[in-house]
C-alpha cells in the first residue's frame, strides 16, 4: 500500500495552527454518536480494535473511529512514520470494517474534541481510553486551568474508560472517586476489558517486529502490512 498519498493531508494537520483532524479511509459519512480512540497506532493492536469493540456495543454509539495523534504530551515521535500508521490503521480495517481512520494534531483531549467538532459537525464523539491515559486527562501540568478546560470538554463528550495493564475495573472506579475527578464522573463510562486484551501493548508488538518474528499483538493485516514495510527494524 503506497503512503505517498497521505502525505499532503498530514502536512496540512502539521501547518495548522488550530486543532484539525481529518480523515483518511473512504467509508460512508460519520453516525451522528462515534466512540473514538486517540492514540499513537505504533502499531495498531488487537487491544485497540477491543478497546473499540467494547465501546461499541454502548448504548446509542453508532460507530467506531480511530485517532491517530500526530503529538504526544509526554513523547517525541519515534518507531513507524506517520503516513505508515495511517497504512497501519486502514489495513487494520480488514478485521475491523466500518472503522474509520482519523488523524489530529493536537496532543490533549480537551484539544483534540475541538478539532473534531470543526472537521466533523454534527457528530458527537464519545472518547475512548484506558486508565493510564485517564490519569493523564487529570493531570493539572498539562493545563492553564484544568477545571474550566475540563468543564468545556465534558460538556460536549463523554468517555468510555476500560482497564489497562494491571490497573483492573476497580482501580478505575477508584481513581473516578478522588475530589478532582469526582466532579466529572457523570459524564464517565466504565467498561472492562478482557484480560488478554489488556494486557497487549505496541511496545510488544514492535519488540517482536525488530527481530523478525510475527508480532502476535496486532491484527492478521496489521502484521502483513510491517512484514512488507520491514517496520520497526533497523535494518
Amino acid at each position: 500500500m503506497a503512503t505517498s498519498r497521505f502525505v499532503s493531508g498530514l502536512e496540512e494537520l502539521a501547518c495548522s495552527r488550530e486543532p484539525a483532524a481529518l480523515r483518511f479511509d473512504d467509508g460512508p459519512a460519520l453516525p451522528q454518536r462515534v466512540a473514538v480512540l486517540p492514540s499513537a497506532y505504533n502499531p495498531p493492536t488487537l487491544a485497540h480494535l477491543r478497546l473499540l469493540a467494547v465501546a461499541s456495543a454502548l448504548p446509542g454509539v453508532g460507530g467506531v473511529a480511530a485517532l491517530l495523534t500526530t503529538q504526544n504530551v509526554d513523547k517525541d515521535l519515534t518507531g513507524a512514520g506517520l503516513a505508515h500508521r495511517v497504512g497501519m490503521l486502514l489495513a487494520a480495517r480488514e478485521d475491523r470494517p466500518g472503522l474509520a481512520v482519523l488523524t489530529t494534531n493536537a496532543a490533549r483531549f480537551v484539544d483534540q474534541a475541538a478539532g473534531l467538532r470543526n472537521a466533523f459537525p454534527g457528530v458527537r464523539f464519545d472518547f475512548v481510553a484506558g486508565y493510564d491515559t485517564l490519569v493523564r486527562i487529570f493531570e493539572p501540568r498539562y493545563y492553564r486551568d484544568m477545571h474550566a478546560e475540563l468543564t468545556g470538554l465534558f460538556a460536549s463528550h463523554s468517555l468510555v474508560v476500560t482497564n489497562r495493564g494491571d490497573a483492573s475495573l476497580e482501580a478505575v472506579h477508584a481513581f473516578l472517586e478522588r475530589a478532582h475527578v469526582r466532579p466529572y464522573a457523570g459524564s464517565i463510562v466504565t467498561a472492562e476489558l478482557d484480560d488478554e486484551a489488556a494486557a497487549l501493548s505496541s511496545t510488544q508488538a514492535r519488540s517482536h517486529a525488530a527481530l523478525g518474528r510475527h508480532p502476535e499483538s496486532v491484527p492478521p493485516a496489521v502484521a502483513a502490512y510491517i512484514r512488507e514495510h520491514r517496520l520497526y527494524r533497523d535494518g
